[in-house]
């Protein structure tokens, strides 16, 4: 129950301070497009690992075989954990589906997602 109560408690304080963060930072960074660009990528990362938590019942579910990588690892990205399935061969054909999508946007996302985190 503990947890619950700490959990509403931070998505209530994010919804209320992080559009105050982001503008503050705008202001602070004073739109330096080299900065913006760093700043928007860590917070599209971080994003990317609360996925990777929120959703890893369903994603170990419907993406991977029962012997594959789980989700879940609050210090992995949705993609990594794609990329590491991909190369076990433990996708499930919408795990497939989602990694060639991500992989069409930008080619060998999934891969290059096991790199920049450094786990094989």
């Amino acid at each position: 129950m503990k947890g619950f109560v700490l959990l509403i408690l931070a998505v209530l304080m994010s919804i209320v301070l992080y559009p105050l963060g982001v503008v503050y930072s705008l202001i602070t960074l004073r739109f330096s497009f080299k900065q913006l660009g760093s700043y928007w990528f860590i917070m599209a990362v971080s994003v990317d690992q609360l996925g990777n938590v929120v959703m890893s019942t369903m994603f170990n579910d419907i993406m991977i075989t029962k012997y594959g990588h789980k989700f879940g690892d609050e210090d992995q990205t949705v993609s990594m954990v794609l990329g590491v399935n991909k190369a076990m061969g433990t996708l499930t054909r919408f795990g497939k589906l989602i990694a060639d999508i991500l992989n069409k946007i930008d080619p060998d996302h999934v891969e290059k997602a096991i790199e920049k985190n450094g786990n094989n």
